[in-house]
């Protein structure tokens, strides 16, 4: 799989009702995570979640780039996840003491019925500016998803990120996509 390809199943879209809850639920959980409401946003995770980046692998010069499964940038459950959170937000923690300025950008949100939600693919932009380091650092991905119905809502129950970059050239890894 490379950057460029969704791996959404076919199927048929969802219904436009459905599509602007999935997108709504994408934007919210966008704004969550830049205003670094975290535990609402792990409200947001199904129990069984999984959520990985997994590294991108190059097997010969010239072809396009794959992701394999592991090792893996960020292999997570949502115990982790909020395992992370905690060390993100302990006031002794150095990795972000004086907090970056996040902010997301979700587009081309794809998303098709299936029985157990929407799976739904889409592209993220992440700007960082951090306060000791004026120069944006810049992320980009593709992301699949799957939704999970839930009371009235979605849960995010799997994501896999596939970021557009070979290396992530940040001191820390102190924000989630």
């Amino acid at each position: 799989m490379n950057a460029a390809t969704f791996s959404l199943p076919a199927g048929e879209p969802v219904s436009d009702a459905d599509y602007r809850r999935v997108s709504e639920f994408l934007f919210r959980e966008a704004d969550l995570l830049a205003s670094r409401q975290y535990d609402a946003w792990l409200a947001l995770l199904a129990p069984d979640l999984v959520y990985r980046v997994p590294l991108q692998q190059f097997e010969k010069r010239g072809e396009q780039r794959s992701y394999g499964g592991d090792p893996a940038w960020l292999d997570e459950t949502r115990h982790s996840i909020g395992v992370r959170i905690r060390q993100l937000t302990h006031p002794q923690s150095n990795a972000d003491r004086v907090p970056s300025f996040l902010r997301y950008f979700v587009t081309n949100i794809l998303a098709v019925a299936a029985d157990d939600g929407p799976r739904v693919a889409s592209q993220v932009l992440l700007l960082r500016v951090r306060a000791n380091n004026p120069q944006p650092f810049l992320l980009s991905a593709a992301r699949d998803d799957l939704l999970r119905p839930q009371g009235g809502g979605l849960l995010l129950a799997r994501r896999e990120v596939r970021l557009d970059m070979p290396i992530i050239d940040t001191p820390n890894l102190a924000f989630f996509l």
